[in-house]
């Protein structure tokens, strides 16, 4: 049971398990395309285990004393884990087309901009409100949403954008649990949405966030239809999740439910959707 436990950590605070999330995410749109670019898939996977992890290095000091302290606890796993991630990485890197590699590259600086300490004046990116939230968003919704369809222009249409924008309604929403998880640790020159209106509104307005993603579902999507009816229901699933978040429940609670929510959402477009 034990054995058992610290692999199930290891799944979760080596990231393996939002590296799931991010591939299903991609996956879903593949699905909903209709297309296969399995190379995309498996770089996002890899890449998101690989980035977020060297975030963590960077961060390490202004992480929960817990998780900090796990890290340097697996720190022989966790170095192999990235040699390998950086390995798969790499290996499909090389097989992206050029416009993939194209738009990952503004993705890619957007993240090293906020991560390495990096002074745009007074404030530094850091300091500019709210800018971690946002930028997850962004870069979520253009890594699952646009580089899947970028090497094929003739997926760009009203459609694509509306799903973009879900996409990043979506991620918002999911995101603002972590800054409530996070509320008692974080500084203030952070600026994180809790930070600057309360925990109380930032549930609200992630809430809003997921009732204006169905709306985009209907635009999408007849109503009644089962693809409207399974977004509808992640939608809900996740505003039941952000609405009973508070920064005193265990970490799993974000960092393996919340995170499972496009997950579920890409397995019920598997089970139902045709």
């Amino acid at each position: 049971m034990n054995l058992l436990k610290k692999g199930f950590a290891f799944y979760v605070f080596g990231n393996i398990h939002v590296a799931l999330a991010v591939y299903s995410l991609v996956k879903l749109t593949m699905f909903q395309f209709g297309i296969n670019q399995d190379r995309i898939a498996y770089f996002s996977f890899f890449g998101t285990i690989f980035s977020y992890n060297l975030i963590r290095y960077f961060q390490l000091e202004k992480l929960n004393t817990g998780v900090s302290i796990w890290i340097r606890a697996n720190k022989k796993s966790l170095v192999l884990l990235n040699i390998l991630t950086l390995i798969g990485s790499l290996f499909f890197l090389m097989r992206l087309e050029q416009a993939e590699i194209w738009l990952l590259l503004p993705l890619v600086s957007a993240t090293l901009f906020y991560v390495i300490p990096f002074k745009s004046g007074p404030v530094g990116l850091r300091g500019v409100p709210m800018l971690k939230l946002l930028l997850i968003s962004l870069i979520w919704a253009a890594l699952t949403v646009l580089l899947p369809l970028v090497s094929s222009m003739d997926h760009f249409s009203k459609t694509t954008w509306l799903i973009f924008g879900q996409r990043i309604l979506f991620v918002l929403a999911i995101t603002i649990p972590f800054d409530i998880r996070d509320s008692d640790f974080d500084k203030p020159e952070l600026r994180t949405l809790p930070q600057l209106i309360g925990t109380d509104r930032s549930k609200i307005f992630a809430v809003l966030a997921l009732f204006a993603s169905i709306y985009l579902s209907l635009e999408l999507f007849s109503f009644g239809t089962v693809n409207f009816i399974t977004d509808t229901l992640i939608m809900l699933t996740s505003m039941v999740l952000v609405l009973f978040t508070n920064a005193r429940r265990p970490r799993y609670y974000t960092s393996f439910w919340i995170e499972s929510l496009p997950i579920f959402w890409y397995l019920l477009y598997l089970i139902f959707v045709e």
